[in-house]
Parts: C-alpha cells; sequence; structure tokens
C-alpha cells in the first residue's frame, strides 16, 4: 500500500517541536491564537505515535497470513533505522556536558539503553528530545507479540485499545489535578514520559493499520466523503488545540493532549489522507516533500545539540531573540537533517540491514 503522503507530515510534525523549543516567541507562534498549533511540539509526539502504528503495521502485517514475525530480524531493522542518528546527537550532547552532573554514568548509561523514559527525574537528561524514542524503542520491543494477536484476536486488540486509551486519558486527568502534581516533579516525569502512558497512541494506529489493509475502512476512500473528512477533521483538531487554553479556564479541569487525548482525530487524518488518491495526495508525494518527511527523524533528534552549536556560531549582529535568528536556525538543522539522512543515517541503515539479511 502506497502512503507516501504521509511522509511530509512527520516534517511538519517534528518542525512544531522546534518551534516548541526554540520558536515560540516568532511570527506565527507568537500570536496567541495561533502558538497552541504551531508550538504543538509535545502533542506532536503524539501524532508520532499514532502515525508509527498505522505505518508499522502497513510494513509487517500480512492479512490472511499467520507467519511469526521474525522478533530478532525486525528489532535489529528498528535498531538500524533510529540508533546511529540517536546515538550521535547522544554522543554530542554528552560531549558537550562532559563537564557537567547531568553527564554521570546513570544517566548516560540510561540514555544509552533507552530506559530514560522509565524513570522519573531523568526522561529529559542530555539530549532531551530523545525521550520519545525510549518510548518508540518499547513499542518496537512489543510489536512481534502485537502483530501475532492480530492475526488470531484483532477484534479484542481493538478493544483493548480503545479500554487502553480511556484508561489512559482518565488517569492523566486525574493525576494532573491531583494534589501530588507539580511540574516537572515525579508525578509529572511518569504521566507524561512514561512508555505505558503513550501505549494506547501506537496500539489504536496499529489496530486501524492493521483493519485499514484488510479493507473494513474502505467507506473512508469515497472522494466526496474522503475530502470533507480532511477538512472537518483539520479544523477540529486545530479548534481544540487552540481553545484549550479556554477550556481549561472555564473549566475549571487541568487536562493536556500529549497522552493521545485527541489522538483519534490524528488516526482519522491518517486514515483519511492515506486512502487519499486526489491531488492532495500528488502534492505531498513530490519528491522533495517526501524527502523532507524522511529526513525529519534527523532534524528532530538533532535539533538540541545542533542548536548548541549554532548559538555559538551565529553571527552576534542577529539577536538571539528574533524570527531571523529562529527561521536561519530551521534552515540550518534541515540541510543539516538532509546531509544526515543522505550519508550518515541511509549507508549505516543499509549497511546494518544487509549484514542481518546475510545472517542465517
Amino acid at each position: 500500500m502506497r502512503v507516501e503522503q504521509l511522509t511530509f507530515t512527520r516534517y511538519v510534525a517534528a518542525l512544531t517541536v522546534v518551534f516548541f523549543h526554540y520558536g515560540k516567541t516568532v511570527f506565527p507562534a507568537d500570536i496567541p491564537l495561533l502558538n497552541p498549533v504551531v508550538a504543538a511540539g509535545p502533542v506532536a509526539v503524539s501524532y508520532f505515535y499514532v502515525l508509527s502504528g498505522v505505518i508499522m503495521a502497513i510494513a509487517y502485517y500480512q492479512p490472511g497470513q499467520q507467519r511469526p514475525l521474525k522478533a530478532w530480524r525486525y528489532w535489529l531493522a528498528r535498531a538500524a533505522r533510529i540508533y546511529p542518528v540517536y546515538l550521535l546527537a547522544l554522543l554530542l550532547m554528552i560531549a558537550a556536558k562532559r563537564h557537567a552532573s547531568g553527564s554521570d554514568p546513570v544517566t548516560v548509561g540510561l540514555s544509552l539503553s533507552m530506559l530514560q523514559a522509565w524513570f522519573p527525574g531523568f526522561p529529559l537528561t542530555l539530549n532531551s528530545p530523545g525521550w520519545s524514542l525510549s518510548v518508540e524503542a518499547f513499542f518496537y520491543l512489543c510489536f512481534p507479540w502485537l502483530v501475532m494477536l492480530a492475526h488470531r484476536r484483532i477484534r479484542q486488540l481493538g478493544i483493548a485499545a480503545l479500554l487502553l486509551w480511556l484508561a489512559t486519558q482518565t488517569g492523566h486527568t486525574l493525576l494532573l489535578n491531583s494534589g501530588y502534581y507539580a511540574p516537572f516533579n515525579w508525578l509529572h516525569d511518569a504521566i507524561f514520559y512514561n512508555p505505558l502512558m503513550h501505549l494506547n497512541t501506537f496500539l489504536i494506529g496499529f489496530v486501524a493499520g492493521v483493519w485499514l489493509l484488510e479493507g473494513k475502512l474502505r467507506w473512508l476512500h469515497d472522494p466526496g466523503m474522503n475530502l470533507a473528512g480532511l477538512a472537518v477533521v483539520s479544523f477540529l483538531t486545530l479548534a481544540l488545540l487552540m481553545l484549550r487554553p479556554l477550556l481549561i479556564e472555564y473549566s475549571g479541569i487541568k487536562f493536556d493532549y500529549t497522552n493521545g487525548l485527541i489522538a483519534p482525530l490524528f488516526l482519522l487524518f491518517i486514515l483519511l489522507l492515506a486512502l487519499n488518491d486526489g491531488g492532495i495526495s500528488a502534492f505531498l508525494r513530490h519528491k522533495w516533500l517526501v524527502l523532507l518527511g524522511e529526513a525529519s527523524f534527523s532534524l528532530y533528534i538533532l535539533q538540541k545539540p545542533l542548536h548548541g552549536l549554532y548559538e555559538k556560531l551565529v553571527p552576534a549582529a542577529i539577536p538571539p531573540d528574533s524570527a531571523v535568528h529562529f527561521y536561519l536556525f530551521v534552515i540550518v538543522l534541515t540541510a543539516t537533517a538532509l546531509f544526515s539522512f543522505w550519508f550518515f543515517e541511509t549507508p549505516l541503515r543499509r549497511s546494518i540491514n544487509n549484514f542481518v539479511n546475510r545472517s542465517p
């Protein structure tokens, strides 16, 4: 199934993370109504997880065939995809913090083993965007068993995904409003970064991807409904992002979208776009847009170490809080991500996969 039209959305989502970290005060993020959309970095990570579930299903699930997925080959293939650039970014951050307390052996060990998201106090240490890869690694660890369950009990797995989504959102909201919660205390780290709190987003994406392959979502393919659906889902998602501060103010209840609260809307958008065969998809399949999407992982994971270097090298004449400063960084970061994808990420991935495929 061809879903190249989804690839560029990864670049857009990664760019919102960059805005969240470094561009909250520049146009258009400086417009109060647009800021929750343009700088929706943590929410974009939730989108990544839903998309990852759908793509993993499309790539590895084979309808009607119940051959078990070779777990070790799958895990090595996933490691070849994410770990080289992840390790590069981590080593750059370790080098930058070699004299700081944040580079102690426990912190380094947890990041190297991609376990930092499991332990409160450690998710954002060293290369902070890496916490999401710690979560993703857990999804990959579970994936071979999810494929097996999908072949045998996809209906029950779908019910489990829905119940897990409901439980996660209820638990997250209750804990967020409890007296034990404070920004960046142990409870904050547990409910915002722990992989178990994000499994629901990957799981609903995976189940929907299986149903997509089995032809159970053909009704989303109708041209009229598809375009209208894309418009409605996009509008609702943007509206919920923009209105969140007002909804919290008037309801008196704190809630957050980062653990998948609006993941069903993300999922509908992904499915509708995957099934779209009109002008929108044709445009998004342009080779340069697809390339930007493919390089988005390097852009995402290299943003912090590259920003540290950029801050040291940028001319002093450019004010650090100016739009020129930020957008020049985006250009440098995008160029670096493309270079990394072409000359580091892809060659290493191919070498590792070739070695794996030659193994008995």
